[in-house]
């Protein structure tokens, strides 16, 4: 089955029914600036920041609001999940900070007919 990626058992992907559209990775170099009286800033480098990323995507009817409730159980249990990409690349360990959702067009049974999703990771390092 191809994918884009692999959140623990979470799939997204066109074959799944759910792929997203864009990711955002953001890389945090650990700078900070130390503010000196009389002077300019100074920096300093506290180590490096954790990785985040960002997937976003749109989905539709029931099926895509099933899934983000997977989601959301996943982020519910309170683990990190491992990520991997379609090429087969581990990218570690990863948390869930936040799932969000846009319903569009509901139909009056409650039915999202376009369904526009966030969902945030960041990097787990813990040993």
């Amino acid at each position: 089955m191809s994918q884009q990626m692999a959140l623990g058992s979470f799939i997204f992907g066109l074959s799944s029914g759910f792929p997203y559209d864009t990711l955002e990775r953001k890389t945090s170099g650990g700078w900070v600036s130390l503010d000196i009286i009389s002077s300019k800033p100074k920096s300093h480098n506290t180590g490096q920041g954790l990785e985040t990323l960002r997937l976003n995507g749109k989905a539709q009817w029931s099926e895509g609001m099933a899934k983000v409730d997977a989601l959301r159980a996943m982020a519910n249990a309170r683990t990190p999940y491992v990520l991997v990409d379609g090429t087969g690349r581990v990218w570690g360990r990863w948390r869930i900070d936040d799932v969000s959702e846009s319903q569009k067009r509901v139909l009056d049974d409650g039915t999202a007919t376009l369904l526009e999703w966030t969902l945030e990771l960041q990097e787990f390092v813990n040993a």
